[in-house]
C-alpha cells in the first residue's frame, strides 16, 4: 500500500489519537496546552489597549487651553459686532437728523421765495422800492441755497456709508481688520470642533474603562488578598464604577452641547487608581 492509502491515513490518525489521548495526562496536557494558546491568543487580540495616561493628560491639558483660547475668541468677536452696531446705529441718528434740519431750511426756502415774489409783485407795481431790501434777500436766499447743497451731498454721504455699513460693518471701521478677524473666527470654530472631537473620544474611553473596572473585581475575587483586604478593593472599584456614571451623567447635563473635558480627567484618574490596584493584586 503507498502512502495516500486509506489505511495508511487511519494508521497515522490512529497513531495520534493513542499519543494524545491515549492516557490521562497526555490528554490533560493537550487541555491545558490548547487552553494556554486560546488565552495567549484573546489577551494579544481581543484584549483592548490600556490607554495612554501620559496622551491623555497631555491632551486634557491642550483641550484646557483650546478652550479658554476659543472662549477669549469668541468674546472679542462678540465686542466688535457690538462696536460696529453702535457705529451703524449713530450714522443712522445722524442721517435722520440731518434729514430733519434739510426739511426744516427747505421750508425756510419756500417762505423766502414766496416773500420774494411777493417784492416782485411790489417793485413791478411801484418803481420806488429800496434795492437794498432786494439785495439782502437775494444774498440770503444764496446763502441758503449753499447750505442746502453742502446739507445735500453730507446727507448723499451718510447714507452710502450707512448703506455700506449694513453690507459689510466692518468696512466702514477697517478694511484691514476684516482678514484677521475671519482667520480668528476660523481658527476658533477649528479649535472647538477639534475640542469636541476629544471630549467625544475620552467619552467613549469611559464605557471601556468601566468594563475593566468589572474584569478588575473578578482578578481581586481571585487573588491571594486577605478577605478583608478583598472587600475593601471591592468596594473600592465598585465606587469608582458609581463615580464614573455619576460624573459622565452631571458632565453631560451641565454642559450641553459643549464639549466635556472633564470627562479626560476623571479617566486619568480612575486609571491611575486601577493600575495601583492591579499592582496590589499582583503582589
Amino acid at each position: 500500500m503507498g502512502f495516500g492509502s486509506a489505511s495508511t491515513f487511519g494508521n497515522l490518525l490512529q497513531l495520534l489519537t493513542d499519543i494524545f489521548f491515549g492516557s490521562i495526562w497526555s490528554s490533560l496536557l493537550y487541555v491545558v496546552g490548547f487552553v494556554v494558546v486560546l488565552s495567549v491568543i484573546g489577551y494579544y487580540v481581543i484584549s483592548p489597549v490600556d490607554p495612554d495616561l501620559v496622551a491623555l493628560r497631555d491632551e486634557l491639558k491642550g483641550s484646557k487651553d483650546e478652550s479658554k483660547t476659543s472662549k477669549e475668541e469668541l468674546q472679542k468677536l462678540e465686542v466688535e459686532n457690538k462696536k460696529l452696531n453702535e457705529f451703524v446705529s449713530e450714522k443712522e441718528e445722524s442721517l435722520t437728523a440731518l434729514e430733519g434740519e434739510l426739511e426744516v431750511i427747505k421750508a425756510e426756502i419756500g417762505e423766502r421765495e414766496t416773500s420774494i415774489a411777493l417784492m416782485e409783485e411790489q417793485l413791478k407795481a411801484g418803481p420806488a422800492a429800496t434795492p437794498v431790501t432786494d439785495t439782502s434777500s437775494v444774498e440770503k436766499i444764496k446763502m441758503k441755497d449753499a447750505l442746502i447743497e453742502s446739507l445735500e451731498t453730507e446727507i448723499a454721504d451718510l447714507r452710502l456709508a450707512a448703506e455700506g455699513s449694513t453690507r459689510s460693518p466692518t468696512a466702514t471701521v477697517d478694511d484691514s481688520i476684516v482678514p484677521e478677524l475671519s482667520r480668528k473666527l476660523s481658527e476658533a470654530q477649528t479649535k472647538w470642533e477639534d475640542l469636541s472631537r476629544r471630549a467625544e473620544t475620552a467619552s467613549e474611553v469611559s464605557d471601556s474603562v468601566i468594563s475593566d473596572l468589572v474584569e478588575l473585581i473578578s482578578q481581586v475575587e481571585s487573588s491571594n488578598q486577605s478577605d478583608g483586604g478583598k472587600k475593601a478593593l471591592v468596594s473600592l472599584i465598585e465606587s469608582l464604577g458609581r463615580s464614573m456614571t455619576r460624573v459622565a451623567r452631571d458632565i453631560g447635563d451641565s454642559h450641553g452641547e459643549a464639549p466635556k473635558v472633564e470627562m479626560i480627567g476623571a479617566i486619568i484618574m480612575v486609571n491611575e487608581i486601577v493600575d495601583t490596584i492591579k499592582k496590589m493584586v499582583r503582589e
